[in-house]
């Protein structure tokens, strides 16, 4: 019988995160067997590089349009600069001001002592398939004052990650976040974080406004509230006349309570702020009761979360 019809998606999904059609070990990062060619770390400058079957030593550094990097593994570790804020900024990928990368199909792997997966304060950046792990952030779209569009036109479907680290940048684990960007999809990504802090999905609004963002049918567990969207410049107890956080969608997700009772250690939505223009929810439920969390955080044990 095939197994996808016996696996039990609800009680044990993280047992069977493939069978049960989700982004997991099996089915990102490079193809088991592949047989990568050994190389270092390095800056791209060309326009449509395509980097295929390498095992990196070091961090890639994008400086050049249209990427492309595939079915690789990828080991950054900038111990050498020390341990929390002095990693700021730093990626297993980065993706410069006026570049622009795909990432498919790879494994990247901060060592415990890189800031982010992907660091992208380019003009696009596409991110499918990939295993990343060992970093504080997972992606981060970061406003580069050098570019208006910096951080923007984010795709990153079908990624699992996990086993993230407090000990890189400021601590505060997010699997995606931005302080300012616009115009992303994160679909059908697997977000798996075992500390009680921070989130799957951050989008704030500190350094210039961030627009018209889809989160949808992603599986999350664990953080402290799993999304966040809030306006909170220029500050969260009165964000009028700031930067705005507008358009931002969060519809079919599903929320786990493998690591915490409420999803997330608190729950599900970060209650103390909201996008600007309200919350648009959709189809949004916790994996193993069903419970409906469009309009609230969850309940366990007939008591609210949050």
């Amino acid at each position: 019988m095939d197994r996808a019809t016996t696996a039990d998606c609800k009680g044990n999904v993280w047992h069977n995160l493939e069978a049960c059609g989700w982004a997991g070990p099996a089915n990102t990062g490079y193809p088991i067997g592949t047989t990568l060619k050994p190389t270092v770390g390095r800056t791209i400058t060309v326009d449509n590089t395509v980097i295929d079957g390498e095992k990196i030593a070091g961090a890639l550094k994008i400086a050049a349009k249209n990427v492309t990097i595939k079915y690789s593994w990828i080991i950054s570790d900038f111990s050498i600069l020390g341990t929390g804020r002095a990693l700021n900024g730093t990626g297993v990928v980065s993706i410069e001001p006026g570049a622009s990368a795909t990432i498919l199909h790879s494994t990247l792997d901060g060592s415990n002592a890189t800031h982010a997966g992907i660091w992208h304060s380019g003009t696009s950046m596409t991110a499918i398939g990939n295993n990343i792990f060992g970093v504080n952030d997972g992606i981060f779209s970061w406003s580069d004052r050098s570019s208006p569009t910096a951080g923007w036109n984010v795709t990153i479907e079908d990624n699992y990650l996990h086993d993230f680290t407090i000990l890189a940048a400021n601590g505060h684990i997010d699997g995606y976040q931005t302080e300012g960007a616009s115009h992303g999809v994160i679909r059908h990504n697997t977000f798996y974080i075992t500390q009680a802090q921070n989130a799957a999905v951050s989008i704030w609004n500190s350094m210039r406004d961030s627009d018209d963002f889809l989160i949808d049918n992603n599986l999350a567990a664990g953080a402290g509230f799993i999304m966040y969207a809030e306006d909170y410049h220029p500050s969260e107890q009165n964000p009028k006349g700031g930067y705005s956080v507008t358009n931002v969608v969060h519809s079919n997700n599903r929320f786990s309570t493998a690591l915490y009772p409420c999803a997330g250690y608190y729950g599900v939505w970060y209650p103390r702020g909201s996008p600007t223009d309200g919350w648009h929810r959709s189809g949004n439920v916790i994996l193993e009761t069903g419970e409906n969390v469009d309009f609230a955080n969850p309940h366990v044990n007939g008591q609210p979360c949050g």
